[in-house]
């Protein structure tokens, strides 16, 4: 016996549903998640499941799908709403390569009030690596201090290979590149005093590929050429990020590394400013744009499948406003540093320089911090020399004490500087503090 077709004009009626007009514009402008139909008044006669497979049916008509795993039976897919649109445009205009904002950190790079988000960056990773991290050892660790830990050399290495991103950055992304960072991030590294991480559970359908599938997953997303319009750079380096996430691409480390290839692909797109930015979900991370529900719904549980597939929306739609929040963190630490640099300038009233300058910041905001040569020459990228070199003129112009520290020098602020630079830093510092806590960012 045939099956009865339905009538053009039942099923146009049906789908003029106003509850289809609700839903939809939800889905549209925010994250809508299956727990979410619980607050509307749905059609009398269907389910939950019935609404929310029609409305991915619906969805699904305009989606883009995640690159094809061969051992996969189910879709993995999302849509460019007009909220991810808007967001995924404001957040590549902001961190592309000549944007104010990347002009600005080219100049200032050195300072701690940026510096502290490559440390919080690595701390996050840490993290969701399942390695517990003292965030005051990272940052002695960036200033230079001598590793004495298999973490302590984990942490050197990132560092290292952090700053060494600009010339990867002319590679081709490749199983070798990959590779690469993976072995140097373990160099020196004893991984069995190393906790492994804990991944999520998988759906059925979804059985843990294998290493060479997923790195040909991940150079595949990471080829400039033939993508899809809809589916942009930001989103395909989240996307990249998520394998490292949520799979075993590397035997260990895969978080970190996913870190480093992002920052890697964020240059060699034009995005340097990414590279500042912490990825994934901070729990600390004050004023998340979502409640704390439906963030771990959406990092914690991102394999549930209600029915009709896999939508990977909410995913890209929140680690964009996440990205959002945190640039916006970074503008106001940039705001701030060029106050602080407009008060070096007139209050020491001397020629030093820009790298000179974020020395002189570090120490506004720590007094009584020990600097040393070899991370402020890895920070700005400079031969030994030239490092060497801001270091002495601040020393010779009365600023700094030389100190001896085994076979190299430190440096502190000089006594007679320690007033000044305490009322300086305490002044800029809770200016900028305070008004990182109230900031906001605008997403749509």
């Amino acid at each position: 016996m045939a099956k009865r077709r339905l009538a053009v004009d039942e099923v146009v009626a049906f789908m003029c549903h106003p509850i289809f007009y609700e839903l939809r514009t939800a889905v549209d402008v925010g994250i809508l998640l299956y727990d979410d139909l619980d607050r509307y008044v749905l059609p009398e006669g269907y389910s939950k499941d019935d609404i929310w497979r029609i409305l991915t049916a619906i969805r699904k008509q305009a989606a883009v799908y995640i690159p094809e795993d061969p051992e996969r039976a189910a879709d993995m897919w999302m849509v460019t709403t007009s909220s991810l649109s808007f967001n995924t445009e404001m957040l590549e205009v902001r961190t592309k390569a000549e944007s104010s904002l990347e002009r600005s950190l080219r100049d200032m790079q050195g300072s701690p009030f940026v510096t502290r988000f490559i440390e919080r960056t690595l701390v996050c990773g840490l993290m969701d690596e399942g390695i517990a991290v003292d965030e005051e050892r990272v940052h002695e660790l960036f200033a230079g201090a001598a590793p004495q830990t298999s973490l302590d050399q984990l942490v050197a290495n990132y560092f290292r290979l952090s700053s060494e991103c600009d010339n990867l950055a002319r590679r081709e992304v490749t199983h070798g590149l990959i590779e690469t960072l993976y072995y140097e991030l373990a160099e020196g590294v004893d991984l069995a005093e190393l906790p492994e991480r804990v991944l999520a559970p998988l759906d059925p359908r979804l059985p843990p590929p294998e290493s060479q599938v997923l790195m040909d997953l991940v150079c595949q997303r990471a080829r400039e050429g033939g993508d899809d319009m809809r589916f942009g750079p930001v989103l395909r380096i989240i996307n990249i990020s998520w394998f490292f996430r949520y799979f075993n691409v590397l035997p260990r480390l895969n978080v970190l590394v996913g870190l480093l290839l992002r920052n890697i692909i964020a240059l060699k797109w034009g995005f340097p400013v990414l590279c500042w930015l912490p990825d994934g979900f901070d729990p600390f991370l004050a004023d998340v744009p979502v409640d704390e529900a439906r963030a771990k719904a959406v990092f914690e549980h991102w394999s549930t499948d209600y029915g009709f597939g896999f939508d990977f929306t909410p995913y890209f739609e929140l680690n964009v406003r996440l990205y959002l929040r945190e640039l916006e963190r970074l503008a106001v630490s940039i705001t701030y540093l060029e106050q602080l640099n407009e008060q070096i300038e007139r209050i020491f009233e001397s020629h030093i320089n820009a790298r000179q300058k974020s020395i002189l910041a570090a120490l506004c905001r720590e007094p009584g911090a020990i600097l040393r040569i070899a991370p402020h020459q890895r920070t700005f990228r400079i031969a030994y020399g030239t490092a060497r070199a801001d270091f002495l003129g601040l020393e010779r112009e009365g600023y700094l004490v030389r100190e001896q520290e085994g076979r190299a020098f430190a440096f502190r602020a000089h006594p007679d500087l320690q007033e000044k630079i305490v009322q300086l830093g305490a002044a800029v510092v809770d200016s900028a503090e305070a008004t990182l806590g109230a900031s906001g960012v605008v997403v749509s």
